[in-house]
């Protein structure tokens, strides 16, 4: 609840300040502190290595958004039926015949 009041409210806050040289930044809680470490300062990063290349990243969600941007053999492509496109995710395809074909679906309104 203390932590719930600093954050939420600004009640009670005890500000944590990075101890780097040229660093201002204070956080409502250690965690946002630890993170901030991590991405601005590069202390204690846990490394996501992509297993198709030589790129890392800090999280796992960029190192999942890195694959997406990659070629590689593991992808299945949905081709549209009506022209050449193609797209790595089913529902990406159905927004794409919506837009450009004028497609529309039963759910639709």
């Amino acid at each position: 609840m203390k932590v719930h009041k600093a954050a939420k409210h600004g009640i009670d806050v005890v500000w944590f300040s990075c101890d780097q040289d040229n660093c201002d930044y204070k956080a409502k809680s250690a965690n946002n502190l630890k993170q901030h470490k991590q991405h601005v300062h590069n202390i204690d990063v846990v490394w996501h290595q992509c297993e198709l290349c030589d790129c890392r990243a800090k999280t796992a969600g960029s190192l999942k958004s890195h694959k997406q941007f990659i070629p590689n053999i593991d992808v299945v492509w949905h081709q549209c039926e009506e022209c050449d496109h193609k797209a790595k995710h089913a529902g990406d395809l159905k927004q794409y015949k919506q837009n450009i074909h004028g497609v529309r679906y039963q759910f639709d309104s």
